[in-house]
């Protein structure tokens, strides 16, 4: 073959695919006699300043085999974008030497090899950049995912542990140094994260202050200690500052019911929650008690839709009492989830629902059920009372759910004032504004309203004078003392006579014993709700109890 007919194929082979170091040994080849090669090595270097600066050089053969220990006979050098430098080693047979022309022309072919070099590398980092973090450098959840399935298919996954790790008050530098500097102070922190790891385990950025990382066991204890502070340092007035960054980690330590790479992650932030929000320590071991917990939260995510198209909840009604006269002057509406058998309580489902913000749709079907009930009852002539319907906070962000609530009420027919509308109070800041036009709006619906568990909060006097609400109900710790004292009554009729004041109804709920209502009668709450007259019941028990009017002294 004549040298233009394998010039012409080394161009046409190099266009073809762009998966350059792959093709090249092809493309090389029948060039390769012309110059007497025997190997093309490439060696990618990282540039000052680039975001790989530091990394050990990428050799990438071409063509041949990679000799060791030997100085090339020529090389050519190319630069890429200020991030790269590809130098490209040629070594010939023997003792060869080209002449000028020879060499010239060869310069032609680096220069079309560095081209497909170069777009190689390029896509490469376009690749590699869809699987990292774009702040840290960092492997991504992606990257991750990547990585760990990997060792699942290898079965190797059964040498690590599974971190996921938050950093404690991040927001806290970002406030002091400004957001800039709490990036670089990220970096810094990423890098020296970056440092503790072998080539065998993986570090990745989620994102924000979010980590998961996947260590080999014999190695689980000095990454904790590692973990509990990091040294770095902050810039401020032109100043360095030492910072010491501490996490929370949550720690999965692979075993055989591992089924996915999605469950690395899953498992070990299901501890990291468990370390942060209930255990207040550094770092928790899944256990099998978190395994089942889990497990049962999936099987609701998964089985509520079904459920709740089934009528699967079943709505109880709880009285209100007043004590002075005994007479039933309202309820509040109470689901159970009788799912395949078994009774579920609200505070097994509800805490689920909320937080994957599946919620809103129960409250409104408690609605629905509470609208018939009322709608039955005055169609059959039974006494009719008000019935509470609870609504999470996690409602009040969707921007229609007042209007939804009036639309429930008034496709029933029924009067508003025969329904209330209970919200817990909060302490956050963006809540309270969410709720004080929520309830707004309910009360220009004329819709009633009232605050429920009220004193669990860090803000209940300003609610009294800040929420447009119909009702206060106390929360039963205000009477859950084995023996109520003075102290006791003092709190509860200064609470009571402010809210009378202000033009508040109250409840209180959880009332189990005789001296109870006989301290709300003396402080001048008559309204009650608790086991003392009634368990939650279902409606027809309630319809009973609704023709009797009265509880008997």
């Amino acid at each position: 073959m004549n040298f233009e007919k394998s010039f012409e194929n080394f161009v046409q082979i190099l266009s073809e695919e762009e998966v350059t170091p792959e093709i090249s040994p092809s493309a090389i080849a029948d060039i390769a006699k012309e110059y007497s090669l025997r190997s093309i090595v490439s060696i990618v270097s990282y540039a000052k300043g680039s975001e790989q600066e530091g990394e050990p050089d990428t050799v990438i053969p071409l063509f041949g085999p990679v000799p060791e220990g030997e100085a090339p006979a020529y090389f050519f050098r190319n630069n890429i974008a200020g991030q790269k430098t590809v130098t490209y080693n040629i070594y010939l047979y023997g003792d060869k030497q080209w002449n000028d022309d020879e060499y010239k022309s060869f310069s032609i072919l680096v220069d079309i090899l560095s081209f497909h070099m170069e777009r190689f590398l390029l896509n490469t980092v376009v690749r590699e950049s869809t699987l990292k973090q774009y702040l840290t450098g960092l492997p991504n959840s992606g990257g991750f995912l990547v990585f760990a399935s990997k060792l699942c298919e290898s079965g190797d996954i059964m040498l690590y542990d599974s971190f996921y790790f938050n950093l404690k008050s991040f927001g806290l530098y970002s406030r002091r140094y400004g957001i800039a500097e709490g990036d670089e102070i990220m970096k810094r922190y990423a890098k020296k994260l970056k440092g503790f790891f072998n080539k065998d385990e993986i570090v990745a950025h989620l994102g924000g202050d979010n980590y998961t990382a996947l260590v080999k066991k014999e190695r689980t204890k000095d990454f904790l200690n590692f973990l509990s502070g990091v040294d770095v340092y902050g810039i401020r007035n032109g100043k360095e500052e030492p910072i010491k960054i501490a996490a929370v980690c949550g720690v999965y330590a692979v075993d055989d019911s591992l089924k996915d790479a999605g469950q690395l992650l899953s498992r070990a932030a299901m501890a990291l929650n468990y370390a942060k929000n209930e255990a207040n320590k550094p770092y928790v071991f899944v256990n099998k008690a978190m395994s089942t917990r889990i497990y049962r939260q999936k099987q609701i995510e998964d089985r509520y839709e079904e459920a709740l198209e089934n009528d699967e909840f079943r709505i109880y009604l709880q009285p209100k009492v007043d004590t002075i006269t005994g007479e039933i002057v309202g309820a509040e509406a109470l689901s159970r989830w009788f799912c395949n058998g078994i009774v579920l309580y609200p505070t097994e489902f509800i805490p689920i629902l909320e937080q994957e913000g599946m919620v809103a749709s129960l409250d409104l079907y408690v609605l629905k059920k509470a609208c018939e009930f009322i709608s039955d009852w005055q169609k059959r002539g039974i006494p009719t009372v008000p019935i509470s319907v609870n609504f999470s906070r996690r409602d009040l962000s969707y921007k229609r759910i007042v209007e939804e609530i009036t639309e429930v009420i008034d496709k029933y027919g029924i009067d508003r004032k025969f329904i209330e509308i209970e919200v817990t109070e909060t302490v956050s800041e963006d809540e309270r504004s969410l709720m004080t036009s929520f309830l707004s709006k309910l009360k220009d619906a004329g819709i009633n309203t009232a605050i429920d568990d009220f004193g669990t909060g860090y803000s209940s006097l300003s609610t009294l004078r800040d929420f447009p609400v119909k009702v206060i109900k106390i929360d039963k710790t205000f009477i859950g003392n084995d023996n109520l004292s003075k102290n006791d009554e003092i709190v509860l009729k200064n609470i009571i006579t402010m809210s009378k004041e202000l033009g508040i109804d109250v409840v209180t709920e959880g009332v189990e014993r005789e001296d109870q209502i006989e301290l709300l009668k003396g402080v001048g709450c008559h309204i009650v709700q608790g086991f003392f007259y009634d368990n939650p019941m279902p409606k027809p028990d309630f319809e009973k109890r609704l023709e009797k009017k009265y509880y008997s002294e």
